[in-house]
């Protein structure tokens, strides 16, 4: 849990939170759209996931209250996770990126 409090860049932390509470690879939800979420019911529509195919998965209540701020703050159109470039999604290796560097911090606050 210090790994989720540890990133401040909302972005990121909105991956990961989905990431770890909803059981989500991370080439899964960085391909995640805006309409693929759904608040009322609480869930998530993954496209194309592991063996080409659709699923849906539980959206905690944790995600949901770090997710919303997000998506009101960023206001993403198509990606829900844009990448540099709004018409392409956040890439896998950025998040990895991102979690390591979290990570590297977390255990070398004098570093950091």
């Amino acid at each position: 849990m210090l790994i989720l409090k540890a990133l401040h860049n909302l972005k990121h932390r909105a991956i990961l939170y989905l990431t770890y509470s909803s059981g989500l690879r991370v080439g899964e939800v960085v391909r995640l759209k805006t309409q693929d979420i759904d608040f009322e019911r609480k869930t998530l529509r993954v496209s194309q996931g592991k063996g080409r195919k659709d699923r849906l998965t539980l959206l905690s209540d944790t995600a949901m209250d770090i997710v919303q701020p997000y998506l009101q703050q960023e206001k993403p159109e198509k990606w829900m996770f844009p990448g540099q470039h709004p018409e392409r999604h956040i890439t896998e290796r950025r998040v990895q990126k991102s979690v390591r560097t979290s990570t590297y911090c977390l255990w070398n606050p004098e570093k950091g």
